[in-house]
């Protein structure tokens, strides 16, 4: 740093390990120094960016093409998913080191990342070792605003091609309240039949809305 160069205050912070005392704003305009010249209007930016999406969290799970209709997509969208592929790999190595049942915490935040924003529903399966370690997460289909078929077959054909030995079900409710439907609880109770047949698990069924999530383990579906 040449004499006289101001201190970027979010960066010195982030430096000194008190980044969690930034408000959203500051990390916002901090982020965007990353893609953006000292002479744009970096506040303005981040301040319709938050405007739009809430949080910077929000900013980091948006639409890419929500993200263009508000600045473009470029340079700012391209930062962004940028910086939201590498917070998803962060969380998806967390819930890579050890059992995924007993993250339940990592688990739901790393499916929110990767569900809550996404306008269509999709079902997608973590396949999981003997030990519960996880050895893929898959997405298995895609479907309309309400709809994702569902292939039960397609289902432990993979589990079986991958030796796995227990299974978590996922999908979203787009934009949605993630209570299940009576045909999401027929479609997990078929697939549970199914699975035990094979000698297989199914552990849970998550289902995610924006900001919220239903686990069918935890409220005694499964």
């Amino acid at each position: 740093m040449t004499a006289g160069q101001a201190v970027d205050p979010a960066r010195a912070a982030i430096l000194a390990g008190t980044g969690d005392e930034l408000d959203d704003g500051a990390l916002m305009v901090a982020i965007l120094s990353l893609a953006l010249p000292a002479s744009a209007d970096r506040p303005g930016i981040a301040g319709r960016l938050l405007a739009r999406f809430g949080t910077v969290g929000g900013v980091l799970s948006a639409d890419a093409d929500d993200l263009a209709a508000v600045e473009g997509r470029a340079p700012v969208g391209v930062a962004v998913l940028l910086l939201r592929e590498a917070a998803m790999r962060l969380m998806r190595a967390r819930i890579r080191q050890g059992n995924v049942l007993s993250c339940h915490a990592d688990l739901m935040a790393y499916l929110q990342a990767a569900l809550a924003r996404d306008d269509v529903e999709q079902f997608r399966v973590l396949f999981l070792d003997h030990q519960a370690r996880l050895i893929a997460d898959e997405v298995l289909a895609r479907g309309t605003v309400d709809h994702t078929p569902v292939y039960p077959r397609e289902v432990m054909r993979r589990a079986i091609r991958l030796k796995a030995r227990e299974l978590i079900l996922v999908h979203n409710h787009p934009g949605w309240n993630p209570m299940p439907s009576r045909e999401d609880v027929a479609m997990t109770r078929r697939l549970e039949q199914i699975a035990t047949v094979l000698g297989l698990s199914i552990r849970d069924h998550i289902i995610v809305g924006n900001g919220a999530s239903t686990s069918f383990r935890q409220s005694g579906l499964l």
